[in-house]
């Protein structure tokens, strides 16, 4: 593990493996812990980076609210930091955002970018999603409660149907010894609110795979095929299984399709 102070702010960040570098962004309110299930196969090719940005996990809190924008440049600042770049970039859900922020404003920092689960634009879906999990936060119910009323906008039936096996991914957030604070997850928010890709998209010439599931409710395959016709170097690939969490619910696929891509 280690820290480093770009921009002002503090990050926190580890690097595990020994293969070519390999960058993982996570999303909205998320801790380089999202990561966890998925570092360990990709290290096995890569050495791989997981970033808290800020406001989560490990890193500094700073005033809010913290534009798409911003946090892609504390990324870019923390590859050339490391000198890693240009490097392979895979951005989840905000962190897919956060990834098309860099192919555009920072295009000399990556070699490639997943963009999972991700979107251009935010819409009244995700407002929905938002607007329920900061007024659970705001008044003051735990992780798990938090969790498992956003589970039908991130795992399938299938999953959910299967109670056991959701309360223990619930449960998980229990045991994360660096949670989110409110004022965090409020500045990331923020800023996600207003944020909108499209017009600059075109401009990007960075090998980028768009991957998204066919079941994902939250980012839906539409918006991952506008990005890619968006962006002229661009390829979209929908997994028939598995919804926003995917990487959770169908590792096996989800990072059988990103190492293909990037190998």
């Amino acid at each position: 593990m280690a820290e480093s102070v770009v921009n002002g702010v503090r990050l926190h960040h580890e690097t595990v493996g020994s293969g070519p570098p390999l960058l993982l962004v996570a999303g909205l309110g998320s801790s380089s812990a999202a990561w966890a299930g998925a570092v360990p196969v990709l290290a096995e090719r890569f050495s791989v980076t997981t970033v808290d940005n800020r406001g989560t996990g490990r890193s500094d809190v700073p005033p809010g609210p913290y534009a798409i924008d911003e946090m892609a440049d504390d990324v870019a600042a923390l590859v050339d930091r490391l000198g890693i770049g240009p490097v392979p970039v895979v951005g989840w859900s905000m962190g897919g955002s956060i990834t098309q922020s860099l192919l555009v404003r920072h295009p000399e920092t990556l070699s490639r970018a997943v963009l999972l689960s991700a979107f251009p634009s935010y819409t009244r879906v995700q407002d929905a999603w938002l607007d329920a999990g900061l007024t659970l936060r705001r008044a003051g119910l735990d992780a798990v409660a938090v969790g498992v009323d956003s589970m039908p906008w991130v795992y399938t039936p299938r999953l959910l149907a299967d109670h056991d096996a959701a309360m223990t991914l619930a449960e998980l957030a229990r045991k994360d010894p660096y949670p989110t604070s409110l004022a965090g997850f409020e500045a990331q928010a923020a800023g996600l609110r207003g944020y909108d890709s499209r017009p600059q998209l075109p401009t990007v010439t960075t090998p980028t795979l768009v991957l998204v599931g066919a079941e994902d409710v939250l980012t839906p395959v539409a918006q991952s095929a506008e990005i890619a016709a968006l962006v002229p170097s661009a390829r979209l690939q929908v997994l028939p299984r598995g919804g926003h969490a995917m990487l959770v619910e169908y590792p096996d696929d989800t990072l059988a399709a990103i190492t293909a891509f990037l190998s």
